[in-house]
This record gives C-alpha cells, sequence and structure tokens, in this order.
C-alpha cells in the first residue's frame, strides 16, 4: 500500500476529521476499494493508504470529477435519488428527507434489494441521512428525523448544502486541492455547520459586521463523511454513531488510530464504547489501535443550532487544557476571522 499524508485535515479539528473520512468515503466507491485511512498521530494528519501512489494534484483531480454535473437537481452522484428528492406538498417538512415512517421502510427496503443486486450504496447513504427508527411529528403527521451532524439554519435543507458546496468546488477547481493541503476560504459562505472558524462575529471585523469565511472543499468532503454515521433508534428517541447528549449539550466524539482502517472498520470503530468511557484503561485503547480521542459540541444560536465547537482532547488525558485548533495556513481570499 502506499501513502499519501493529507497536511490539511487533521485529527483535531471536526472538519479535517469528516473531510477525511469522506475522501475514504469517495475514493473507496470511485477509485480503489483497498483505500485505508490513519494517522499520524494526535493532532496530526490523516493519512490515505491506496493500492497505486497518488500525488496531491492526482487525488485532487479525482475528486474533481466526483463532483456532480448538475448540483441543484441531483447533488449526491455516489448515490442518486436520495439528495434529489423533492418535498411532496406544502404541509410537509421543507427538509424533503423528512418523510413518513411507512414510506422511509418502503424506501430503505427497496434500497436494500439494489444493494443486493449491484452493490450501489443507496441503503447505506439512506440510513445515514433519513432515520427511520425515529419521528416527530408535523400537521398531525410522523416524518422521519434526519442526521443530527447537520445543523440547518432557517429554511436550508441538505441538499442546498451539498449543491452550494459542489458549486464553489466547481466554480474554482483548486478547492478541493486546497482542502488537502492548505485551506482556502470563502467570503460569505458559511457550509454546513462543521467548522466554528467559519462563523465571524461582528467585534472580530474592522466593519463591525457578522460574516461567514467557510471552506467550501473541506465541506463539500466532509459532508460525504455523513455515510459512515449510521441512525437508529426505538421510535421515541434517536441514536446517531459517536453522537451523544452531554451535560455541554450535542457531542461529537472520535479516535484517532495508527493502523490503516477502511469504512466499515472505522464506523464500528467509532460505535465502540470505549470511547465514551469516563476513564478508558489505556491499554485496551492501545489494542485497538486508538491513539487519541476528541470531541466537539455544538453551540447554539438564538433561532437554530449553531457551528461545532473547537475539539477538546479526552484522552490520553493532558497536564492542562489544550489551546484551541490552530488550522494549517489558510490561502485566504477577502478577510479571514483566525
Amino acid at each position: 500500500m502506499h501513502q499519501l499524508t493529507l497536511p490539511a485535515l487533521r485529527a483535531d479539528s471536526a472538519l479535517g476529521f469528516l473531510a477525511a473520512l469522506g475522501i475514504l468515503e469517495l475514493t473507496t466507491h470511485t477509485l480503489d476499494p483497498a483505500t485505508g485511512l490513519s494517522w499520524h498521530g494526535p493532532a496530526q494528519p490523516a493519512i490515505l493508504h491506496t493500492t497505486h501512489p497518488l500525488t496531491h494534484d492526482q487525488l485532487a483531480h479525482h475528486l474533481q470529477q466526483q463532483l456532480p454535473n448538475d448540483p441543484e437537481n441531483e447533488p449526491l452522484p455516489l448515490a442518486p435519488g436520495i439528495l434529489s428528492r423533492t418535498r411532496p406538498n406544502r404541509s410537509s417538512p421543507n427538509e424533503p428527507l423528512r418523510i413518513p415512517a411507512h414510506e422511509a421502510h418502503h424506501q430503505l427496503a427497496h434500497y436494500t434489494q439494489t444493494e443486493r443486486d449491484t452493490a450501489a450504496p443507496q441503503a447505506r447513504w439512506f440510513t445515514a441521512l433519513t432515520n427511520q427508527c425515529h419521528t416527530d411529528e408535523k400537521n398531525g403527521h410522523h416524518y422521519t428525523t434526519i442526521t443530527p451532524l447537520f445543523a440547518p439554519s432557517g429554511r436550508m435543507t441538505l441538499r442546498q448544502n451539498w449543491a452550494k458546496a459542489a458549486a464553489h468546488c466547481t466554480d474554482d477547481p483548486h478547492h478541493l486541492k486546497a482542502a488537502l493541503t492548505a485551506w482556502a476560504r470563502v467570503p460569505d459562505y458559511a457550509g454546513a455547520s462543521l467548522d466554528h472558524h467559519s462563523h465571524g462575529p461582528a467585534h472580530l471585523h474592522t466593519d463591525g459586521q457578522p460574516a461567514q469565511h467557510g471552506v467550501p472543499g473541506a465541506t463539500w468532503l466532509a459532508l460525504h463523511a455523513f455515510a459512515h454515521f449510521r441512525l437508529t433508534g426505538n421510535g421515541h428517541h434517536s441514536n446517531t454513531t459517536a453522537w451523544t447528549t452531554t451535560p455541554q449539550g450535542p457531542t461529537l466524539t472520535w479516535p484517532t488510530w495508527h493502523p490503516p482502517l477502511r469504512t466499515t472498520a472505522i464506523t464500528t470503530l467509532l460505535e465502540h464504547p470505549l470511547l465514551h468511557h469516563p476513564n478508558p484503561p489505556h491499554t485496551h485503547l492501545t489494542n485497538l489501535g486508538i491513539t487519541a480521542i476528541y470531541t466537539t459540541h455544538r453551540t447554539q444560536l438564538s433561532k437554530s443550532q449553531g457551528p461545532l465547537q473547537p475539539a477538546h482532547r479526552t484522552w490520553p488525558p493532558t497536564a492542562s487544557e489544550p489551546q484551541a485548533h490552530t488550522e494549517t495556513p489558510d490561502r485566504t481570499e477577502g478577510k479571514c476571522r483566525r
């Protein structure tokens, strides 16, 4: 196996971690089914393991080829038909992936049969974006919920977030290479609430106005990481891989690991109970290949949930609180909060 270090995708950043998983998802299904992912260590970059050698330019070019040709109508060509769903009527939820439970069960059965017949990944994607095991009520009907990794603001939908990130990457092909090597921030792009650096409050800008400076390349890749996070539940309560509710609020927990792992193994590791143990045995974690564990909490805005907070390392313990994550130097477009 050949190794390619991805210097901009660091383990101590939620967006960096998710973007690395997104690259693994894309390359596994479109380039090399034996692709693996590992990390240089705590707070260190990701390593992509492939059968054939790759350069950053070659990987960026391949990822560019996976961008949707028509993002407004089909934002996720890797699993067509899921994000291209439309809202059936005005009384239904604004998010088209929130659908009646019986319809979700029927749709999943269809996707599962298709996966058996053709190995298409629609069933995996459907269960990662739409939770058919948990519903809530709207206008007297019970609709499925969606992944909590996505925090919509206003009437924003998953489809719109995917399409907007893809459009930026199509307009400027450098965004995907920048996602691998040195992030490029874009004014007035908010991303998908996966990056606290993209939200700049007014007091941090010379004009006294709040501003957004998101990373479209890393965000588009990170959205593809959602396939690693399964949605389950018992009808009344929902569960998501690596996502829990803590006194600090909704929390994402993830490890870094040394041996290269493939997609299924990573989901298994993300669901391991030791990740959430208050005092995990050191040898038990190292036997799993884990080198560090991080958490981040979802912020709360006045009318919606906000971006994920800076990552905090929970294991191995440090003598003092770690400093906030510092990004890989940006190729900045416009003003940027650092």
